[in-house]
């Protein structure tokens, strides 16, 4: 299989692109970056030399890699750079995180300007991973950021950023976000045409399922993913893919299937020494017999997977195992030993930024004091909890994509995803797919815009036939305004001339009567009625006030809310002198004398402008 892999490498190079090398003890395979550059000849023997080291030892092949970079013509700085991240990435694979890091920081001090900014990306992607071991979530997030910020990135390499963003987020509880970054590396991956990345990218999105509690979709990704790496040899993800159909078995309350399953994978780990992976497997192991309630056992496995843990430099698990350990003791009765582990996975996952585990952490700290009935520590955690959650709510609420998309985005790629094979028939299947797509999403598109301009259209419509409605409405009520004007004036109108001629008649009857020796009683009487008749009669006063109403809304209403102690005679004459009319018009009106009125509306101001030096017209106009 190394060969055969080799072989393949080899053939690569001869059209001069050289990658580099992700190690396993049972297999080569490409993978990384790549670099454009004429090869020298030596070249092949390295790769000889390379089979031979591998076979005896994995670190020594990373070397004789680093040597492989070197061997490009001319052997730039640039170059140098770029084969000394590799084999600091190729460290890390085997996980000799604290040799990598020291060689990632002499790097550091490289002249960043005289290479392309792509490998200042590759650079970061080192350098994300080892903060990422070591639990500083938020700046490893920031390089991957950094490096995908970068133009003109090769594909290979925007993948593996995707893919450490998405376990990093992963690590930090922001499960929806991650799961998207899984599906841009797979769709990434898939235009590329490469089998492992996409079944990575599987296995990442199936991890998001099972910690999401989608237990049947995540056990078909991983068992996706397990048949490709059986198929290929790969012992380490072999290894991991026991180990995660461990955890689905432990989820699933299968705890001796969850244990068989968590010992294979651990057993591999032994063979490959990768302590680092036995350290998670040992934690996985704890889980199976935490469900069988053997408490003692689980501790023993966790105390030894923090001990392979530290000493592979490996701080991604330690909060969750430091909360199973204080769960154990709690469980055999020892509570203060349980408070200090909990405090513990509570200290590291606020410093890591580990905040599922954080919030799991004050929980267990809850039900630690409730045991002990220190119910005022519990009240206390309790609240913080709630807070935290509270917290989290919102920053969840304001950064992650929403359900639907992230639903839609799922369903849209699961078939197609399921679907995938080693084969080449892979690449003209995503290419039907992606040209189906094109041709829906034009189809869609120019549907969507036709009903949008067509939308456009109605509303257009609706708005010129509401403009023509209003003004319709305030045409009809201009009308009906100039109407009753005109029916006010009128009426004061034909009230004045009443009153005119009633006035001449009383005077003409006045003058035949005092022409006379002697008045009967009759002619006193008529001259009587005659003089009642020029009066504004409660009749009158009740229909000129509708009249005016309909004409100055609401103002007879509002004068005497403003002004309650005008009696009926001052709110007659405030109506009178706001239509404008003279003080001999409104005596005929009234039928009293000018003086009578002249004294009316000294009364009146004293009520209603007593304060005022402007005349009373003036403020009768203007209320």
């Amino acid at each position: 299989m190394i060969k055969q892999s080799l072989s393949v490498l080899m053939n690569r190079f001869s059209s001069s692109l050289l990658v580099a090398f992700v190690l396993s003890t049972s297999t080569i395979f490409a993978s990384v970056v790549p670099y454009d550059g004429d090869l020298r000849p030596e070249v092949k023997s390295i790769v000889n030399r390379l089979i031979q080291a591998y076979e005896t030892n994995s670190l020594k092949a990373c070397e004789l890699a680093l040597e492989l970079g070197f061997s490009v013509q001319n052997s730039t700085e640039e170059v140098q750079i770029w084969s000394s991240l590799v084999y600091a990435n190729l460290l890390l694979e085997n996980d000799s995180i604290r040799k990598a890091e020291t060689l990632l920081l002499e790097t550091e001090n490289s002249d960043w300007g005289s290479v392309s900014p792509w490998i200042r990306a590759y650079h970061h992607l080192g350098m994300s991973t080892v903060k990422s071991y070591y639990g500083e979530y938020s700046d490893a997030l920031l390089l991957v950021d950094k490096g995908l910020a970068t133009e003109s990135i090769p594909e290979l390499l925007k993948i593996l950023l995707i893919q450490g963003k998405a376990d990093n987020l992963r690590y930090q509880g922001k499960y929806d976000q991650s799961l998207v970054s899984w599906y841009e590396a797979i769709r990434l991956a898939e235009e590329k045409g490469d089998s492992s990345a996409i079944v990575d990218g599987i296995v990442g999105r199936g991890t998001i399922r099972y910690l999401q509690g989608e237990l049947v979709l995540a056990e078909q990704d991983i068992h996706q993913y397990h048949r490709f790496y059986r198929s290929a040899g790969n012992l380490k993800k072999i290894a991991y893919g026991w180990s995660l159909q461990g955890v689905i078995e432990y989820q699933k309350g299968e705890y001796e299937s969850s244990i068989a399953h968590s010992l294979k994978g651990y057993e591999i780990r032994q063979q490959i020494d990768d302590k680092k992976g036995q350290g998670e497997s040992l934690n996985n192991l704890a889980l199976g017999h935490m469900g069988l309630k053997n408490w003692s056992q689980a501790l023993r496995y966790l105390e030894e997977s923090i001990e392979l843990k530290t000493m592979a430099s490996d701080k991604t698990q330690t909060t969750a195992i430091l909360n199973n350990i204080g769960h154990c003791h709690l469980q055999m009765g020892d509570a203060n030993t349980a408070i200090k582990y909990f405090n513990l996975a509570l200290s590291k996952g606020q410093e890591n930024g580990q905040m599922a585990d954080v919030v799991r952490s004050y929980g267990n700290l809850v039900k630690v004091y409730r045991s002990i009935d220190d119910h005022e520590r519990a009240l206390t955690f309790q609240s913080e909890l709630l807070s935290l959650k509270d917290s989290l709510s919102e920053v969840a609420r304001r950064e992650a994509v929403t359900e639907l998309e992230v639903k839609y985005e799922t369903d849209r790629k699961e078939k197609e995803i399921m679907l995938l094979q080693q084969e080449k028939t892979i690449i003209t299947n995503r290419w039907l797919t992606l040209a189906l797509g094109l041709f829906l999403a034009i189809i869609i598109g120019i549907l969507f815009i036709d009903n949008q301009k067509r939308k456009h259209r109605h509303e257009k419509k609706l708005l010129v036939a509401e403009d023509e409605l209003q003004k319709a409405e305030l045409k009809i009520m201009s009308d009906l305004l100039e109407y009753n004007r005109k029916k006010l004036s009128l009426y004061t109108e034909n009230l004045l001339k009443k009153n005119e001629l009633v006035g001449t008649l009383e005077d003409r009857l006045k003058e035949s009567v005092e022409a006379s020796v002697s008045v009967p009683e009759e002619g006193k009487k008529l001259i009587q009625d005659f003089s009642s008749v020029r009066i504004l009669t409660e009749e009158d006063w009740d229909e000129f006030k509708g009249l005016f109403d309909s004409v100055h809304k609401g103002l007879l209403k509002r004068l005497l809310e403003t002004y309650s102690d005008l009696t009926l005679a001052d709110q007659r004459l405030f109506l009178l002198m706001k239509l404008g009319l003279s003080t001999q018009q409104i005596a005929n009106i009234l039928g009293v004398s000018p003086d009578s009125v002249k004294k009316g509306r000294y009364r009146l101001k004293k009520k209603i402008a007593a304060d005022s030096d402007s005349p009373l017209q003036e403020f009768v106009n203007s209320f």
